[in-house]
């Protein structure tokens, strides 16, 4: 079978324009890193924690952002130790996956369901892969 030449030169297109893309994140990521690096040794740090930098006509703002978690294992530490444990802790139920498709796998008629419990979603990557063919695969 011949190759479409179409689909050859867009292929080929395709594959320099992405090397060409990767290459300019890659230096616009660094570019990124080195203006970070000024802001962090140059810039001054406003009230809230944000670091800033003068650059002509723009302003550079490294922007402080602060994220709250709950600790659950200190907090167990804490209410045991305090004698609060049996006030404050909380017994949820919940299925066990593994008890159920032992159960089903034990009982020969309920086997056909197992498939029903599982969500699939499907996807696909697009690859150009060199030198293969999809028999190679």
């Amino acid at each position: 079978m011949e190759p479409n030449l179409e689909l050859v030169q867009l292929l080929h297109t395709y594959k320099e324009q992405k090397e060409f893309a990767d290459r300019i994140i890659a230096r616009v990521e660094e570019m990124k890193r080195d203006l970070v690096k000024m802001v962090e040794s140059q810039g001054f740090t406003d009230d809230r924690g944000h670091q800033w930098l003068s650059a002509g006509d723009h302003q550079l703002k490294r922007e402080r952002r602060v994220s709250v978690s709950f600790n659950s294992g200190y907090a167990e530490q804490w209410a045991r130790e305090n004698g609060l444990w049996d006030e404050v802790k909380e017994v949820l139920e919940v299925i066990s996956e593994e008890k159920l498709l032992a159960t089903l796998w034990e009982n020969e008629e309920m086997k056909d369901k197992m498939d029903d419990f599982y969500t699939k979603r499907e996807s696909y990557a697009f690859k150009v892969v060199e030198g293969k063919s999809y028999d190679d695969e």
